[in-house]
């Protein structure tokens, strides 16, 4: 594996909203990766903090292409799939820096055919033995499983690990099988964003793999409240989207009390008014699911009970903020993986 040259065959798309402040050490960090200006695209999304300009003065030969409405990144992550000149597409947020071996370690793997995206360990920026996103999968009740979040690289260990779902915040694609699978959802301008388009990814048949040498560092802060009607809203699309009806209909006495509770919850935060603005945001979405679902259908290869799994849900601090909260998160929790178990090994068995 040859770790000083970047592969000739990567192009690097960045996908910026007013990163001005960040970009500049995520330029630089693929510098020191021996990474050609000319394979760089920026996608600059809407930014109004003068990020055009300074790109064109302080890396000039970094193309800039830029989008005149904030939609949220898929749409341009789409843009940099489609237009890009070479076969991989390494898409990265302007938040996170690479090491100057990252991308070469993600591409080796990918000799195999099987594997059409290789996902990094994204660690913190400030604690770069830290991780923040790895070895990630789905819940089949659609919410995030990460059970190496605020551990150590060295409790994660070397072994490179085939995953579920990744994050965006930095991925080597296989350009061609992004198209195949229908690119980012563009109607998710956040929550479950990255999720929807790297299951579909493994619903088709591909390969997720995990290099745990390969680090992107992630600027991360934490996400406000205004991403609930996102998650709540693209949560349930994502379900009726993405899942067979047999799944639906066996995991429904799950929906019937984690809908309940989820809505309790929120209310007794203050946040009930956005639960049912997401519902709203739900209905307008569903004259649109009978293609969604043939879309789903014509790509599938694996079964949902090949991709779902059932472990410690990813929940907020600020919506498991007391004892008795974590106590009836964790009982629920071994109720979920009880009944999932019997699933596979009823229902959806075979």
């Amino acid at each position: 594996m040859d770790l000083t040259t970047f592969p000739p065959d990567v192009g690097v798309a960045i996908i910026a909203h007013n990163n001005r402040e960040t970009l500049g050490a995520t330029l630089a960090s693929l510098e020191r990766a021996k990474c050609p200006r000319s394979s760089i695209v920026v996608i600059d999304i809407a930014s109004t903090d003068g990020l055009a300009e300074w790109l064109a003065a302080a890396f000039p030969g970094v193309e800039l292409r830029r989008l005149d409405k904030n939609e949220g990144p898929n749409p341009g992550r789409n843009l940099a799939i489609r237009d890009a000149s070479r076969p991989y597409v390494f898409l990265m947020d302007a938040d996170v820096q690479v090491r100057p071996d990252t991308v070469q370690r993600l591409r080796a793997p990918m000799a195999d055919a099987s594997i059409k995206i290789a996902s990094p360990l994204v660690v913190h920026l400030e604690q770069p033995d830290r991780i923040q996103y790895g070895g990630t999968t789905l819940h089949f009740m659609c919410e995030a499983i990460n059970p190496w979040a605020n551990r150590t690289l060295a409790e994660r260990g070397h072994r490179a690990l085939d995953i579920g779902v990744a994050s965006a915040n930095g991925l080597l694609i296989e350009r061609q099988a992004a198209i195949d699978i229908g690119l980012f959802d563009e109607r998710y301008f956040m929550g479950k964003d990255d999720g929807d388009f790297t299951h579909r990814m493994r619903l088709a048949g591909h390969r997720i793999l995990e290099v745990p040498e390969a680090l992107v560092l992630h600027q991360s802060r934490p996400r406000g409240t205004w991403l609930f009607f996102y998650q709540i809203r693209n949560r349930w699309h994502f379900m009726l989207k993405n899942y067979q009806w047999r799944t639906l209909v066996a995991i429904l006495p799950c929906l019937l009390i984690h809908e309940p509770l989820q809505l309790i919850l929120l209310h007794a935060k203050g946040y009930g008014r956005v639960y049912w603005k997401a519902v709203g945001g739900l209905l307008a979405m569903l004259p649109s699911l009978g293609k969604d679902r043939a879309f789903t259908k014509r790509i599938r290869v694996l079964p949902d009970v090949a991709l779902l799994k059932s472990d410690s849900l990813t929940v907020r601090d600020d919506l498991a903020s007391n004892a008795l909260l974590r106590f009836g998160k964790a009982a629920y929790e071994g109720f979920l993986r009880g009944y999932w178990r019997l699933l596979t090994r009823t229902v959806l068995a075979g």
